[in-house]
């Protein structure tokens, strides 16, 4: 089961990557999503409820990117540790970071998206230490 998280984890950021946010049948209907230790911290439950928290951090930045560098299965959670991009909308600084996702998948559906800008932290929260 835990191969079919990866794919299933793998087969979003391919969409993402081609713009397509439209897989929403890969998301459970009230999905937790949390941007841990993010500059702005923010939780939501619920598929709109999590676009409009992205979109609403994405406001703050120019050409923001996102890209996987690795994915690791950890059972029902996916480690996705990522390259992020972007320009400050007001400050019009670039800002490149590490950052982490874990993915919780239950039943062939993402039941959680965890945002963590420190990636050790989320490598504990899947090993069970946070």
């Amino acid at each position: 089961m835990s191969q079919e998280n990866v794919e299933i984890v793998r087969r979003v950021y391919e969409g993402w990557s081609l713009g397509d946010f439209s897989q929403t049948e890969l998301f459970d209907p009230e999905i937790e999503f949390e941007m841990i230790d993010w500059p702005h911290p923010a939780k939501s439950r619920g598929i709109e409820a999590m676009a409009a928290t992205w979109l609403a951090t994405l406001a703050a930045w120019e050409d923001f990117r996102a890209a996987p560098d690795e994915v690791i299965d950890h059972g029902d959670n996916v480690l996705v540790l990522n390259s992020i991009s972007g320009r400050g909308r007001g400050s019009g600084a670039d800002v490149s970071a590490l950052t982490a996702t874990v993915w919780t998948v239950e039943g062939g559906r993402v039941v959680r998206l965890a945002l963590y800008w420190d990636t050790v932290r989320a490598r504990e929260a899947v090993e069970g230490r946070d």
